[in-house]
């Protein structure tokens, strides 16, 4: 028998394109119906990455994903895309 030969040399914990795209955009707080319309796919199909990612990220919920994502250094927290706006402050009712 030959050598069996992979049909990708990508580690298959890695996140695909698509994938990346998705989590992006996740990341980025949009929902499915937010996503598949911006990417030209169906909310099935945003589903189904969703669900392949959190698969691969063993997570059970998407801040649970984002959370894994974060730690592994595939998203990042960029401090420039914060805005200037002062934080809302909660007061107690008066």
């Amino acid at each position: 028998m030959g050598t069996v030969t992979p049909c990708t040399t990508e580690h298959p914990m890695e996140p695909t394109a698509r994938e990346r795209e998705i989590l992006d955009l996740i990341w980025a707080g949009l929902t499915t119906q937010d996503i598949a319309p911006q990417l030209g796919i169906t909310t099935k199909t945003v589903e189904s990455h969703r669900a392949n990612l959190m698969r691969k990220f063993r997570a059970s919920n998407v801040a649970q994903l984002l959370r894994v994502a974060l730690s592994k250094g595939i998203l990042q927290v960029n401090p420039s895309s914060r805005t200037n706006k002062p934080s809302r402050r909660f007061d107690s009712p008066r």
